[in-house]
């Protein structure tokens, strides 16, 4: 008698409570100066263990093709696979809520300071550090996922094409996205023929 398949098992997500949530991206509201992206990650997969590297990894890559900031996207659809349409709502109001009040703190200040060197030498140290950390956060997320070449090449074309030769974003990812897809889809299908 064959045994009965078991019932995969439930998400972490479906666990998550809405005070949860809504602390968890407020943390990375208030804990990602320079670029939340690296926070999102060390909350969700280390610290929450939400999503691990691979999920976290594909979920990053559909928010960066959607219209919008990619983290608001990220709270945006675990929030909605957490508790719908109010999920969604609690997790953007966290991670917005510290950096907006922020900027405009900051914004009224830095009006007072605009024409000082001083101000404009640590805006763009600051930039070099954010630039550092969303490196550091894509070398991590390719050395622990590991994506089949055919993904590293498309990642490469990405990178040049838009980071080196300055090509529009949308040209490129409207020719990469459905290149892409079409070398997982032919990947899987030779894979499938093989069996």
């Amino acid at each position: 008698m064959a045994a009965e398949p078991q019932p995969p098992e439930p998400s972490p997500l479906a666990s998550v409570s809405r005070r949860a949530l809504f602390a968890s991206f407020l943390k990375m509201g208030l804990l990602g100066f320079g670029g939340v992206l690296p926070w999102a990650r060390r909350v969700i997969v280390d610290e929450r263990r939400w999503l691990d590297d691979r999920e976290f990894a594909q979920l990053i890559g559909l928010c960066q093709v959607l219209p919008g900031p990619n983290v608001v996207n990220l709270a945006v659809i675990i929030g909605a696979r957490t508790h719908g349409s109010v999920g969604s709502l609690i997790a953007v109001s966290g991670i917005l809520f510290v950096p907006v009040a922020l900027m405009l703190a900051i914004a009224a200040f830095y009006a007072s300071l605009a024409d000082n060197p001083y101000a404009r030498n640590a805006v763009a140290g600051a930039s070099a550090a954010a630039a550092g950390l969303i490196i550091g956060t894509a070398l991590r997320l390719l050395l622990q996922t590991r994506p089949p070449p055919r993904g590293l090449v498309t990642s490469a074309t990405a990178f040049i094409t838009v980071g080196v030769l300055q090509w529009p974003l949308l040209w490129v990812i409207t020719v990469l996205i459905p290149a892409g897809i079409a070398f997982e889809w032919r990947a899987l299908r030779s894979r499938g023929g093989s069996e």
